[in-house]
């Protein structure tokens, strides 16, 4: 027979190396564990006994051990599947110079608080006392006494109109609860031919008030 020469001779040799090595450690397992059964003493049901009782305790143990564990990975696991901050994916245009004034309105809860009202047939001004709560140089929205996006700028609107002041444009206070709301707030303003700002709060900020009767928020469109 023609000797194999080669990768192959050496993967032969390999081969056999591994095979006598794994013969060996039989055999020195089986020898192992004869000895150890003829060394070992005689069985003690009593004390067999025992034993297993300990084993079982400790493996209730362990096991209620594991439990807990996998119920404190869980309550993680929920924590983290738990939104932390909503993202809104909105833009800041450039701002834009023009010869209109702000009219100053704040977003939150859903809805609109304008800063002020115009006085019927006057062109003069009021601070909106009805869903606004004035403390010093800050304010407030009252929850649910506000006015829904796209009712409120119409209605704004006609009140310009109906005074014959329509050299505003709207400065939106937008809080971090109602973006929605703004994006259909300023497209109303934009579809009725209104220039709008606007400038986003935290939500525990409240609105400081100047000298002017608001924050000067610049057209941004």
């Amino acid at each position: 027979m023609k000797k194999a020469s080669g990768f192959y001779a050496d993967s032969l040799e390999m081969l056999l190396d591994t095979m006598c090595n794994v013969l060996g450690g039989i055999v020195f397992i089986t020898l192992t564990l004869a000895q150890l059964v003829r060394q070992s003493p005689a069985s003690n049901p009593e004390f067999d006994q025992r034993e297993a009782a300990r084993l079982t305790n400790e493996l209730a143990v362990i096991t209620a051990s594991n439990a807990v564990v996998q119920a404190q990975l869980d309550q993680l696991a929920l924590e983290l599947q738990k939104p932390r901050f909503q993202t809104n994916l909105m833009s800041l245009p450039n701002a834009n110079r023009t010869a209109r004034e702000p009219w100053t309105v704040i977003v939150r809860y859903g809805q609109l608080y304008p800063l002020n009202f115009i006085a019927p047939g006057t062109s003069g001004q009021t601070r909106n006392a009805a869903s606004l709560a004035w403390r010093g140089k800050s304010v407030e929205p009252k929850a649910g006494e506000g006015a829904a996006p796209e009712q409120g700028v119409e209605a704004m609107v006609e009140t310009f109109k109906r005074n014959a002041r329509t050299n505003y444009y709207f400065a939106f206070a937008v809080y971090d609860d109602s973006f929605a709301e703004f994006n259909r707030a300023k497209e109303t303003a934009v579809k009725l031919g209104y220039q709008y700002g606007w400038e986003p709060l935290p939500g525990r900020t409240k609105l400081q008030v100047d000298a002017r009767g608001g924050e000067r928020i610049p057209a941004q469109n």
